[in-house]
């Protein structure tokens, strides 16, 4: 609903940047065909301009000595599994449904005037007059023209020189296709209808019609077709999109028919309206390359000196082999696979759907329950762009006992995905898929939140560290000491890091999970963690809320 709400707020201020600059500039002139097209154009370009997310040149990509990947919530298995409860309604859910009942009124709407205007024409006299179609009909209280039909009632006689006028008036709208525009603006207006600025435009492009209609058919006649005009003003509508003759307001009508000077500036105040289009444009088009982050992987040396930016980073949780330089994300190769888009892969349903898949399909190993082998498994996998699962694998201390085997078997015969995107392509995005496996004696089911408060694992505006991933980094790397006994051992490895943010931004509930590497690493990390300064909460649907967040934190010896 977020997403939804935002493009509709940026439709609103790009129209109505572009509706006030025709108002102050180029209403009541005479320059008709301009502001038809002109009022045309601002509604299109009211409604693309915000679908467009064209990313800025020379942003910066994320530095070699931070890793980002998406990290999904742990899954807890145990012995036997409850699946999760179905969802509640949200309010996000019923202002969708509300607002689509609404479209779907206003679509009925148009559909029901189309129907009845096919009803008349078949009970009408139609006699064919190319290029148009002359429907007569004594129901007709006023002549009318829809597309290539004109409609004449029996109140207005054909030969007589008002007749004539208004005829000629009517072959105006059809010559120049104007009930396109009229529908156009009946369907943008049904589906955008939450916008008071395309009603404003869809009332004056009628308008416009109306004097381009009146400045061809008067001709010389000015003053006698503005006495048909006064005559007639009092006649009623037929249908809100057909082009009627008598059409108010009528004093605008005849002031455009008697108006003959020509405004100072009428060529500049047509061509200033695009430095203000390119302002538009650039103002909603183009966006900062940003990436949320879900996972930092950040290494702490033995001299307890800054990170060097130099420094090699893992691209899987858990491994500390050092890898190459990651791509920039903002120069994809046909092949190239993301570590973070800005529409991340979704599971078929969701995370609910997710856990509750595993829940069903994965096996605890025989072998394994003998054992009482059990840890958490981390299987990362690439998301194809079209949504299949590929390079399946475990990362990380090996567990053995068939979880490994267990975990990647049930990766590997999951559904499609829905793809991620990025620059409004699909792309391949690498994924990680931790799974714990437990055993218990007693009854299990999955392990509730520690508090009452709905805790995300993804939302739409991620929590920020203050001052952000720069700042975070320098966080870390000032305030972790390498522990002494790690030091003389030879301690070395990542270890991760699972804790929640609030709604008001402070960590609770910090643990490690993983393979534990001991001698006071896991320790160092907890106590770092805690003591961290509150965060921006994340933001879903609107409103803060608690994020489940995951930090690796590398430490490696330096020889």
């Amino acid at each position: 609903m977020t997403v939804l709400l935002t493009y509709l707020a940026k439709v609103i201020v790009c129209s109505a940047v572009l509706y006030a600059y025709y108002y102050i500039a180029l209403r009541n002139n005479r320059f008709h065909q301009w502001n038809r097209y002109y009022l045309v154009l601002i509604t299109i370009v009211s409604l693309l301009t915000p679908m467009l997310q064209i990313p800025l040149p020379g942003q910066e990509t994320p530095t070699p000595s931070t890793v980002l990947t998406y990290t999904t919530r742990i899954i807890t298995l145990r012995e036997s599994v409850i699946p999760p409860a179905s969802p509640v309604i949200s309010s996000a859910m019923l202002m969708n449904i509300g607002y689509s009942l609404i479209i779907a009124l206003l679509i009925t709407r148009i559909l029901v005037s189309l129907v009845k205007i096919k009803k008349l024409i078949k009970r009408s006299t139609v006699q064919q007059v190319p290029p148009y179609h002359f429907v007569e009909n004594e129901d007709i209280k006023a002549p009318f023209s829809f597309f290539t039909y004109i409609f004449w009632g029996s109140n207005t006689s054909l030969n007589s020189p008002e007749g004539q006028q208004i005829l000629k008036h009517e072959l105006v709208h059809l010559q120049e296709k104007h009930s396109t525009d009229k529908l156009f603006m009946e369907i943008v207006t049904a589906v955008c209808w939450i916008n008071p600025f395309f009603h404003l435009i869809k009332r004056e492009l009628a308008l416009v019609h109306e004097f381009l209609a009146d400045k061809k058919a008067a001709g010389e006649e000015v003053a006698g077709y503005a006495q048909t005009i006064l005559q007639m003003a009092f006649q009623s509508k037929q249908f809100s999109f057909t082009n009627d003759f008598f059409h108010p307001p009528i004093k605008r009508r005849i002031l455009m028919l008697t108006q003959f000077y020509t405004p100072r500036y009428s060529y500049l105040r047509r061509i200033l309206v695009l430095p203000l289009a390119a302002f538009i444009f650039c103002s909603l088009a183009f966006v900062a390359d940003k990436h949320p982050s879900a996972i930092r992987v950040l290494t702490s040396t033995s001299n307890n000196e800054p990170v060097d930016p130099k420094l090699a980073a893992t691209t899987t949780p858990g491994d500390t082999t050092p890898v190459k330089k990651a791509k920039p994300v903002n120069t994809p190769s046909p092949n190239e696979i993301f570590t973070f888009v800005e529409q991340p892969p979704v599971f078929k349903g969701g995370e609910d759907s997710l856990a509750a898949y595993l829940a069903r399909n994965i096996r605890y190993p025989k072998t394994a329950q003998v054992k009482n082998t059990a840890g958490t498994i981390f299987v990362q996998f690439v998301v194809d762009k079209d949504g299949t699962i590929k390079q399946v694998k475990t990362v990380g201390k090996k567990h053995g006992d068939g979880l490994e085997e267990e975990a990647v078997r049930v990766v590997k015969s999951m559904p499609k995905w829905k793809p991620g995107r990025q620059n409004g392509r699909n792309v391949a995005v690498q994924f990680n898929l931790p799974i714990r496996f437990m055993l218990e004696p007693a009854k299990v089911q999955f392990t509730p939140p520690t508090s009452h408060e709905e805790i995300f694992t993804f939302v739409e505006e991620p929590p920020i560290f203050p001052g952000g991933e720069e700042a975070l980094a320098k966080y870390l790397s000032k305030n972790i000491k390498y522990p002494r006994d790690a030091q003389e051992h030879g301690t070395k490895g990542t270890v991760f890091v699972q804790y929640i943010i609030n709604s008001d931004g402070t960590i609770k509930d910090v643990a490690t999970v993983g393979a534990k590497k001991g001698n006071g690493l896991e320790d160092e990390a907890i106590r770092v963690v805690k003591a961290m300064p509150k965060w921006k909460p994340g933001k879903q649907n609107g409103r803060l809320v608690a994020v489940q967040y995951n930090l690796p934190i590398r430490f490696t010896l330096q020889e």
